[in-house]
């Protein structure tokens, strides 16, 4: 698969050019769906726990979701859903320090 190429709109927002294929693979997914919305109105990287836990709260309707539940959204995370959404561009992981944060001003064209 080709790394999508980043261009620019006429208010200098960074657009990531997915291919209708990307697009649907990366919004088909409910989990990419609900990291995204955590990630949207960030400026700082947010901690892999700190997300899997935010996403685990989502998914189970629970306030504090259990650390079962939390395990297991951190480790999809980390194998699955954030490498493959950094492959595309829409966000930057960070394996090292477990870091995430939202490509700068990033939004996904609609472009086939």
């Amino acid at each position: 698969m080709s790394q999508p190429t980043p261009q620019t709109t006429d208010d200098d927002r960074a657009v990531i050019d997915l291919c209708a294929d990307e697009r649907h693979d990366l919004l088909a997914v409910e989990r990419r769906r609900v990291v995204l919305e955590a990630l949207v109105d960030r400026e700082e990287p947010v901690a892999l726990a700190d997300l899997a836990e935010w996403v685990a709260a989502r998914e189970t309707d629970a306030a504090t979701p259990g650390e079962d539940a939390t395990e297991r959204v951190a480790v999809s995370l980390h194998h699955v859903h954030l490498p493959r959404m950094d492959d595309l561009g829409v966000l930057d992981y960070d394996v090292a320090t477990n870091r995430v944060e939202a490509a700068d001003d990033l939004a996904v064209s609609r472009s086939s």
